[in-house]
């Protein structure tokens, strides 16, 4: 009898070779986690670990781990029964965790180690009913598996068992690694291949301290998954990586996608299904040169969250397939519910499918922000979400099957029906979000291919996309195309929609163009005042007033000369009023103002002012005294009252001249908008007139006689429809367009004019006001949780760093040589611990109560955070009997960082002076006040000062006057300047309403 041997290519070919990738690699070992009833994996990629910087990857699980006997007889068994469910009940399972489905099926995912490095470090600690066991560790070198010809039964495997208290040192893997090499020198002997001696160099360099590592992760890990201090689980230690890794990793991020992670996001269900909290959390860490923090490019807010389906998604779909194939749920479109939804299929005739029962849930949105109901923040966040990974994924008892829900994967064709027509198949793969959920109880016919591909394309696997497709095609059919039973609703929320979209960008594109014409205007202003024009046109028509008096005071003719003298008056006055229209900017009625144009209008009217009382004004006098003068010198008699009334009407007449132009201009707007509700009134007329007769032509062409009253029937509810249809549509617009000129004429009568203006320029100030408030706060958003993590990361490695220094100290006793180096080290450390100290009165969550603080404690606090820079510039910080004996019940997390920012802006504008730097704590009984000797503030500068992006500072962003005034304010203190000492020029204090101060 023959027998059929495996050769150890087979353990390559069916591992390294066979595996689609490597996310498909670390799906197969973090399914290998949850099997082992593991709660928490973590894969950490070292960028640059390993021989050669050529990377280094771990991965670690605390599972239930495997004994001697597990890792002998089925770790390293091929193709093991163990995956079963018949053997499901003889795997260990800890006490109060509930029984979990296997997701191997062929005992063979653990080959796909081989896909992410040639070297591999094995160490599982085991628990069972009778308690911990001891650690297994063992080392394989995959590229033993590619000699051809070698049977698999030569390749021996170096396995070594510790103590409970223990795991490997880096001389215990050495010592593996020996025995490793051993075995590979002794198939050379047999087996002649040159690659043989790389592999041999690999085990030699391959040296990682287990000891080490847990000491690293034991400062970062947020879980506890140490083999150390009763620990358990599987480690795996694997160098050098496939280059791949880095290579992927690279491309992600140049192209600014999700191209590596996509796969592995979502590794087990915690969105779609029942489930709130996964089983089992996934992390896949990359770890460059110098991080404190590894990325963890499987955060679970990448990924989608059950709020995505309530408030993010303009159609949402749930239900649930039973096995002859028929859906059954529930259906929103837009904010209209569709409950007790069914869709048939017959494809199958009545009988059982072979893929089984199965729920659908997904959402869809819109992918133009004008036709999606979803807020245009909220857009933004799952309009990326789902260019990086929309799809629909499929889950098999929680646990992801790979590649569903790759967007590059459109494993139900809807791109493909898309391109041949985007209206009528409506569906684009990318706009959906969702989940397919299966069991293997219930959906066994469904198996996946060896390579993790996805799903054989097998009997069931063929039904599972057809009535996945059917359901598709239905919605599409019913719902959304024009023409469906249902579509109606679907139609009018988006034509409204868009005419709601297409109104406010008109509005706001007319807006903007006079904001932009507003602000030139005011910018010519600003460089016409600042070039002296409108001194220069005083001083020109001054010479030319005074010219045309003299000329008219050398006439003979009294009356002539008098005549030519108010002439001359006359003509002056209109001048200088066209020199003044000249320099008039009118803001524009209805439209609100940008913080940065409110400015320069504000500007403006200062100018303006100015302007008026130091140079028109003046002028307009120095006319008059002028032509007296004029007047009197050439004994001229100047009839008063005749000037006057010449005057009065020289005004009076240009008045009512641009009166007139602006009541022109308002009637022909109101016999414009006449014309066009007369026109839109006129159409809708038309409409219905051109219904009636297409209906009556209908009629006429229609043989009756021939039609059953069924048909005649259906035929007059379809010529209703259509005459109750376009009369709704009309009257609907006619009535909107009624309502808002009525409510316009009521405004404009209780307000003569000014109101409607008014309002629109105050909802649109308000608009604005709540995008700029949006802005500031997510960066503000920004800022606090970059502190928190820098503070969080420097605390967590600290640690370590602390026991290392003094083991250095101990080690500098016995060499001279070393001691100057470690006091450096010792003292900078000591430094920078010091502001690690610091953080802890800014963690708001650990002083959420008020606090009693004193000035000594303020003191003591700015002393440790600048005695550096006090020393280094010789600042003199004085702190008044007053401040020191002031008390405060608040929160340090408040206080504190807004003294620093005033402290550390005075540090800045005085390094610049020479001589007496002086700062100055002060306080009263309303609050602290902090002054200096530096430059003075300019006043142009005492209202922004406090503005977001606002700094006078040549590196300056803005953002500690804004930040420090509106953390105070939400405490109810107030920052402001307030009046500097004797001998300081600049001086803010801090209002806080219960301080107590003993003067």
């Amino acid at each position: 009898m023959a027998k059929i041997r495996a050769r150890a290519r087979a353990v390559d070919m069916l591992g390294r070779q066979q595996i689609a990738g490597i996310q498909n690699a670390l799906a197969e070992l973090f399914k290998n986690a949850h099997d082992a009833y593991a709660s928490h994996v973590v894969a950490d990629y070292f960028e640059e670990g390993g021989p050669g910087d050529s990377g280094f990857i771990v991965i670690r699980d605390n599972g239930v781990g495997m004994t001697k006997l597990d890792f002998e007889d089925k770790w390293l068994v091929l193709g093991t029964e163990s995956k079963t469910e018949e053997q499901r009940s003889k795997i260990y399972r800890p006490r109060d965790v509930q029984v979990r489905s296997i997701t191997g099926e062929k005992g063979i995912g653990r080959l796909a180690i081989a896909l992410l490095g040639r070297v591999m470090l094995v160490l599982t600690r085991a628990e069972r009913e009778d308690g911990l066991h001891d650690l297994v560790a063992a080392v394989i070198h995959w590229g033993l598996f590619e000699v051809p010809g070698l049977a698999l039964d030569e390749v021996e495997i170096p396995v070594k068992t510790f103590p409970k208290d223990q795991i490997p040192s880096q001389e215990d893997v050495i010592e593996l690694c020996k025995k490793l090499c051993q075995c590979a020198e002794n198939i050379r002997k047999l087996h002649t291949d040159s690659f043989l001696d790389d592999v041999i160099r690999d085990i030699e360099n391959f040296e990682p301290d287990p000891a080490s590592f847990d000491a690293f992760f034991a400062a970062r890990d947020s879980e506890n998954l140490s083999l150390l201090n009763g620990g358990r689980g599987t480690h795996f230690f694997i160098g050098p990586c496939n280059p791949s890794i880095r290579a992927e990793l690279v491309k992600e991020e140049k192209d600014g996608d999700y191209g590596f992670r996509k796969q592995l996001l979502g590794f087990y269900d915690s969105v779609f299904g029942k489930l709130e909290s996964p089983l089992i959390s996934a992390s896949f860490r990359r770890w460059r040169p110098g991080d404190l923090i590894g990325e963890d490019l499987l955060d679970p807010n990448f990924f989608f969250t059950r709020e995505d389906e309530s408030k993010r998604s303009d159609h949402w779909l749930e239900g649930t397939v039973d096995d002859y194939g028929q859906f059954s749920g529930n259906l929103r479109v837009y904010e209209n519910y569709y409950p007790g939804l069914s869709i048939p299929w017959g494809e199958n005739r009545g009988a059982r499918t072979k893929c089984g029962e199965f729920s659908v849930k997904f959402g869809y949105v819109m992918g133009n922000p004008s036709e999606s109901m979803v807020k245009a923040d909220e857009f933004k966040k799952i309009n990326t979400k789902l260019d990086f990974i929309g799809g629909i994924y499929v889950y098999r008892d929680g646990v992801r099957i790979l590649p569903y829900g790759d967007p590059m994967f459109d494993w139900l064709e809807i791109e493909k029906r898309r391109n041949k027509g985007a209206g009528y198949y409506f569906f684009a793969y990318r706009r959906m979000f969702g989940a397919i959920q299966l069991s293997r109880e219930n959906n066994s016919d469904l198996v996946e291919k060896a390579g993790r591909e996805g799903f054989q394309s097998n009997e069931a696997y063929r039904q599972f996309r057809e009535i996945l497709i059917n359901i598709l095609l239905n919605l599409t059919a019913e719902f959304f195309r024009r023409g469906g039973s249902n579509t109606e609703i679907f139609e009018q929320v988006q034509a409204d929609f868009r005419k709601r979209s297409a109104a406010l960008e008109k509005q706001q594109k007319q807006s903007a163009t006079k904001r932009k014409n507003f602000a030139n205007a005011l910018g010519s202003f600003v460089n016409e005042v600042e070039t002296g024009l409108p001194e220069s046109a005083i001083a020109n028509l001054r010479k030319l007033t005074h010219s045309r008096m003299e000329a008219a005071s050398v006439i003979a003719d009294q009356d002539k000369a008098a005549a030519a003298l108010i002439r001359a008056e006359r003509e002056a006055v209109a001048k200088l009023g066209e020199l003044r229209n000249n320099y008039t900017c009118k803001k524009p009625s209805g439209v609100a103002l940008t913080k940065a144009l409110a400015r320069e209008w504000e500007g403006y009217l200062a100018t303006k002012d100015r302007l008026e009382s130091e140079l028109f004004k003046p002028f307009e006098n120095e006319i008059a005294s002028t032509l007296g003068e004029v007047a009197n010198q050439a004994r001229i008699y100047v009839d008063q009252r005749k000037r006057l009334e010449d005057r009065i009407r020289s005004l009076a007449d240009d008045r009512k001249k641009e009166l007139a132009e602006v009541s022109k201009q308002a009637n022909a707007t109101a016999i414009d908008t006449r014309q066009t509700v007369f026109q839109i009134t006129e159409k809708a007329r038309f409409a219905l007139d051109q219904a009636i007769r297409n209906i009556q032509t209908d009629l006429n062409r229609t043989d009756l006689n021939s039609m059953s009253p069924v048909q005649i029937e259906e035929l007059r509810m379809k010529w209703e429809e259509e005459l109750t249809d376009i009369e709704a549509r009309h009257r609907d617009a006619l009535i909107a367009a009624k309502d808002m000129l009525a409510s316009l004429a009521e405004n404009l009568r209780s307000s003569d004019g000014e109101e409607p203006a008014q309002i629109m320029e105050a909802l649109e100030q308000r608009m604005m006001a709540l995008e700029e408030q949006a802005d500031e706060d997510f960066e503000m958003v920004q800022l606090g949780l970059a502190v928190a993590i820098i503070n969080h990361e420097f605390a967590a490695s600290i640690k370590s760093v602390r026991r290392s220094i003094q083991d250095l100290g101990q080690i500098s006793r016995t060499s001279s040589g070393l001691k100057p180096l470690y006091e450096s080290i010792r003292h900078n450390f000591e430094h920078l611990d010091g502001h690690l100290n610091l953080f802890t009165p800014l963690q708001r969550r650990l002083h959420r109560n008020a606090q009693r603080i004193d000035g000594p404690k303020i003191r003591n606090y700015v002393l440790d955070v600048f005695q550096n820079r006090i020393e280094r510039h010789k600042f003199n910080i004085e702190c008044t009997d007053g401040f020191l004996s002031a008390k405060i019940e608040c929160y340090p997390s408040t206080l504190y960082p807004a003294v620093i920012n005033l402290i550390d802006n005075a540090m800045y504008w005085l390094s610049n002076i020479k001589g007496n730097r002086s700062i100055r704590l002060d306080a009263d009984s309303e609050g602290i006040v902090v002054s200096n000797n530096g430059p003075e503030i300019d006043p142009r500068d005492a209202e922004r000062i406090f503005e977001r992006g606002f700094s006078r500072r040549p590196s300056g962003r803005g953002l500690g006057l804004f930040i420090s005034a509106k953390a105070l304010q939400a405490e109810s203190m107030n920052l402001s300047l307030g009046k500097p000492p004797l001998g300081h020029h600049v001086a803010f204090k801090i209002t806080i309403p219960n301080i107590k101060v003993d003067l």
